[in-house]
């Protein structure tokens, strides 16, 4: 973050929580934006307990879709997304995870999929969806992207929003980062920083997040 991102940052945001959104709140704000949440949609949102996932949680939950359901992979990542907002929380470790989603939707096809996880849990999820459903993929947590059916996008007329179409250049950019910044000054949108690092231990930080073993946003401090 330079001069002018400080100097821009409103009252009553800090410069942790900024540095936090600086990136993931534009990012998330941009995904809610194209999902266009209704008051219908039943929502599923992968890696709910990351930085951009436990944004779109409390986005989706503001905007007061009917569902929302948060998969994470741990104890402590499902808690904050039912902290957040969401109505279930699912790990997808475990054997019957789709099952106990289906159960999350009372039956229903999913409407909307943001998908940060991507590989064989975003692949499943695409399964999952209703006809006209949503699939927006921002991340590939499992080391690959989501294997989309194009035969199941075509039969069910399903939506799939990529991520090079989901920011429309720098101005849009600045803009969302404002919102995002805005956000959080009026309340409605909070950073989950879940661990902090000095420049010194970047390397810890990384084998950190290799190992999925933090929370929400990871950062350095100078």
């Amino acid at each position: 973050m330079g001069a002018d991102d400080l100097h821009a940052v409103p009252a009553g945001v800090d410069v942790a929580d900024a540095t936090a959104l600086l990136a993931d709140g534009r990012t998330a704000l941009a995904l809610a934006r194209d999902a266009a949440f209704t008051t219908r949609d039943r929502v599923v949102v992968t890696a709910a307990g990351g930085g951009v996932g436990s944004l779109l949680v409390q986005l989706a939950h503001h905007a007061g879709v009917a569902s929302l359901i948060g998969l994470a992979g741990a104890p402590r990542k499902l808690d904050l997304a039912m902290r957040l907002g969401a109505d279930a929380a699912v790990d997808y470790r475990h054997q019957g995870w789709v099952e106990a989603l289906r159960e999350a939707t009372g039956g229903h096809g999913l409407d909307v999929v943001l998908d940060g996880v991507g590989g064989d849990t975003g692949s499943v999820l695409v399964g999952l969806m209703a006809p006209g459903g949503r699939h927006l993929g921002y991340g590939m947590a499992s080391g690959s992207w989501s294997t989309i059916d194009e035969q199941a996008v075509e039969v069910r007329g399903l939506r799939v929003i990529d991520m090079i179409t989901i920011v429309r250049g720098p101005q849009d950019n600045h803009a969302l980062v404002e919102q995002a910044l805005a956000a959080a000054a009026g309340g409605r949108l909070r950073p989950t920083i879940g661990q902090t690092f000095a420049l010194a231990d970047a390397a810890r930080a990384h084998a950190a997040i290799e190992a999925r073993a933090t929370v929400g946003k990871r950062l350095l401090i100078p």
